[in-house]
């Protein structure tokens, strides 16, 4: 099934990781990117975490125990987060559901001794009652904001300990009770422990009743670059400057641009076209004065066609742009965060009705790949 996907938004933002200076490593390899508070806003005010602790979380994933990666997952965005005054929590279920941390004031070392102890993994998969005991332990008071949900799991449920697949849909009807409360302040952000198929579906769903965060597995957000724009891209937002000077100099950082899908790819292709690739050597020259520590790309389409079909299509593009940036301006790939959302977290909204072409029209700004470029400014 085609998808008309004719115009990509190549949305640039810098933000500057300024001071890549490393706190206590978490793992053995991993050193947590400090992201300057200088440069950087909260773009949610709160964050809560419910983590599984049920007893498939005991079970390995590539010869770890989940939990232990979960774990480690956790106290790597704990050292990335930069001390905002976030409001925080964390839950977790399992052999029932228990409240660990908060709602408090975020920090880090009070934070981190909280998720060394998270070391059990045993009973049932009650992740719906750990949504219901969040709202109604953290999400009842006044000044919470905009608040981010981050849901840590392998996504598969114990038939063998109690409801099997009623304990799944028990929890995206607990998620969207939470969603019906505090429509747009909420968005969830699940995280995959594992590559279970069944998990995965089943917490992509999940991030779909928040309508604006999306899924990822641990996997891609193991290193100190690509978690520090997981941080970005949940918690976090450049501090606006005012009146930003329209030609790019070393001591100026690149503003929002946006190129039109045309000059890139033929209709429902992925082969980029010579107008396209001059279009990303311009890109590249306005910013060629920041020194890169990352490069974020996201693919998207409209609803249009299969979800399936639209979710390889939108991760497709944006391994093109990565490929191409890579082999032409010699960056390297591992400085590139790339991933494909199909569908998810439409700009239209639901205002688009009718069929054909007005409908595909009306659309055209759900079908982009965003860029977000993170730097420090040469002085």
């Amino acid at each position: 099934m085609k998808n008309d996907f004719r115009t990509i938004i190549l949305s640039v933002a810098a933000m500057l990781l300024v001071g890549c200076a490393t706190t206590q490593p978490t793992s053995s390899n991993f050193n947590a990117k400090q992201l300057s508070t200088a440069n950087y806003a909260k773009k949610a005010d709160t964050f809560v975490i419910i983590h599984d602790g049920s007893s498939s979380m005991a079970g390995n994933y590539i010869g770890r125990p989940k939990i232990d990666i979960s774990r480690e997952i956790l106290s790597n965005m704990n050292q990335t987060i930069p001390q905002l005054d976030f409001n925080a929590g964390l839950v977790s279920f399992g052999s029932g559901v228990n409240v660990h941390f908060g709602l408090t004031d975020h920090n880090r070392d009070g934070l981190s001794k909280v998720i060394e102890g998270l070391t059990s993994a045993s009973g049932p998969s009650p992740m719906d009652e750990g949504i219901r005991t969040t709202s109604n332990k953290f999400l009842r008071g006044l000044g919470l904001g905009k608040i981010s949900m981050f849901i840590i799991s392998d996504g598969i449920s114990d038939v063998s300990n109690s409801g099997g697949p009623n304990e799944r849909r028990a929890a995206i009807t607990a998620a969207k009770k939470i969603k019906d409360q505090l429509g747009n302040r909420v968005c969830i952000y699940p995280i995959q422990i594992g590559n279970e198929p069944g998990g995965k579906e089943f917490m992509s769903e999940l991030a779909k009743v928040g309508g604006c965060g999306f899924l990822t597995n641990h996997k891609h957000i193991s290193s100190p670059d690509s978690m520090a724009s997981f941080v970005i891209m949940t918690l976090l937002g450049p501090i606006e400057t005012p009146a930003p000077a329209p030609v790019l100099t070393p001591k100026t950082s690149p503003k929002k641009i946006t190129f039109s899908a045309d000059a890139l790819f033929d209709f429902d292709g992925f082969i980029l076209r010579k107008e396209g690739k001059e279009s990303l050597d311009n890109l590249m020259t306005k910013i060629d004065k920041l020194k890169y520590d990352m490069i974020i790309a996201i693919g998207y389409t409209d609803r249009i066609g299969s979800e399936n079909y639209n979710k390889k299509l939108s991760m497709k593009r944006a391994e093109v742009v990565r490929d191409y940036l890579v082999s032409s301006h010699d960056i390297d790939p591992n400085n590139i965060f790339i991933d494909g959302k199909g569908e998810a977290n439409p700009i239209t909204g639901d205002k688009c009705t009718g069929k054909g072409k007005s409908l595909k029209d009306c659309l055209q700004p759900d079908r982009r790949v965003e860029i977000e470029i993170a730097g420090i400014r040469k002085e």
